[in-house]
Order: structure tokens, then sequence, then C-alpha cells
């Protein structure tokens, strides 16, 4: 099953603003997390928060 969140919810979970994951959305800022809009309401799979975390890691050389 996959956990979803709101936006607030989801930034909390990334360390970041409520402010920033809207306006990233806003200006479809790559890369950002994915999300699901229903009606007027925006989620985040956890699965989704996950892999953007993920695709932010920078190995050392």
């Amino acid at each position: 099953m996959n956990e979803k969140y709101a936006t607030a919810d989801a930034a909390l979970y990334l360390g970041l603003k409520p402010g920033t994951l809207q306006i990233w959305r806003c200006l479809k800022r790559a890369p950002a997390p994915a999300y699901i809009k229903m009606g007027n309401r925006i989620y985040y799979l956890k699965k989704d928060l996950d892999a953007y975390i993920e695709s932010q890691r920078v190995e050392s050389v």
C-alpha cells in the first residue's frame, strides 16, 4: 500500500517548506517529486518522495 501525503506533510518529510513544493509545482521545476492531483487536492506518494531523495544523492569521488 502506498502512503500518500498532503503538501505540508510531504514538505516536512523532505525537510522543506510547503511553499517550496507549491512553487516547484507551479514552475514545473525539475527534478521535483512527482505528485497526484485529485480534484483540487495535491498528494505525494511516499515512494515518489523517497525516489526524489535518492535522486538528490551525490557521491564523493
